[in-house]
Order: structure tokens, then sequence, then C-alpha cells
């Protein structure tokens, strides 16, 4: 019996501590951490001399992290259909805010696409602006210059973003006729 209930306590025991996970940055100077236990997430930034937290005991199952670039990193979790919640840090900057439904990324120059925060368009603003929020470019998704298909009940889902190398933002979306359309915007985050 004694053995049954030892057996048993391991067995209760192991299943509540978690693996903890490390991405090393590439200098091998700072990592990315997190663990998943019960459908509760946490991770941190960690370093020979700081821990950063991010969040503690999330309600998620699934955390994605990496480095994009020796100096910045990227962790994010689902918080649902076409909802995604994604923290970036850099040693310069630390951590960003949490940005709601990132759309693409310019590792290069720091930027991002996404829905501007009263979620009447999209925007392209630095990750890590210290005076609030900067678009540099926007678009709402009313304006008939661009023609976005607003029938859909998550319109950001139906525009895809890539930055180029030069900067340049590449929009691919469904117009409001139905059809697959294709546009470059100049304007873009400064260098």
């Amino acid at each position: 019996m004694m053995k049954i209930l030892a057996l048993t306590f391991l067995i209760i025991s192991t299943q509540c501590f978690a693996d903890i996970e490390k991405i090393y940055s590439p200098s091998k100077e700072e990592s990315i951490n997190y663990t998943c236990a019960d459908d509760n997430c946490s991770a941190w930034i960690e370093s020979k001399t700081t821990k950063i937290s991010l969040f503690n005991d999330l309600p998620t199952s699934t955390i994605n992290a990496q480095w994009h670039t020796p100096e910045l990193a990227r962790i994010s979790f689902s918080c649902g259909s076409s909802c995604n919640v994604s923290f970036f840090y850099q040693k310069e900057y630390g951590a960003s805010k949490p940005i709601r439904d990132m759309m693409a990324l310019d590792k290069k120059r720091v930027c991002i696409l996404k829905p501007t925060l009263d979620g009447k368009g999209i925007a392209v603003e630095k990750i890590f602006y210290k005076n609030g929020e900067k678009y540099y470019w926007q678009a709402n998704y009313n304006d008939p210059k661009f023609g976005f298909y607003t029938q859909s009940a998550v319109i950001f889902s139906t525009i895809k973003g890539k930055f180029l190398i030069n900067g340049q933002l590449k929009l691919s979306y469904l117009n409001s006729k139905g059809v697959n359309t294709e546009l470059l915007i100049n304007q873009k985050c400064p260098d």
C-alpha cells in the first residue's frame, strides 16, 4: 500500500513541475525562458544580471519564442481565433508593452504592422516608442483608395503584410469587390 501511495504522489508531483524552455540569444548573453503547466504559461527574459518578467500564469498552452536578430526577441501566444499577443525584447529598451495582432515585422527598423487601437484600421509603428504610439503610416478600413473588404467580422485577418528589405510595406488583401489586391506602401519607419 505504501508503494502505491508513494508512486501516486510521485506521478502527481511530476505533473506539477513543468520544464523550462530556454532559447539563447546568438551572443548567449540573454535567453527567452518560458514554462507551461495546466494550461497556464509564464515567460521571462534572463541575463546574468537581470530577469524581466513578461507574463505569469497566463491562461494559454502554446508559446512561440524566437530571436529575430541578435538583439531582437519575440515571445507570442494565441488569445483565440484571429487573436495573438506578442512581447518584444531588445537589450537597449527592455520589454515592450503587449502588442495585439501583429501582422508583419520589419526587424531591421524594429517596426510592426498591426490594427490601430481604435479598431478602425491598420498602422505601422515602432515597437519601442517612448512617448506613446506614433504611427508612421495608417489606413482606415473604410478608406475608398484602399477598398478593403469590410464584410469580415475581423477585417485585419483579410489583410497580409510583408516588409521588404528597403522598408517598404507590401499589402496583400481581398478588396471590396472580392478581388485579391497587392499594394506597395512607400512610407516607412526610419532606419
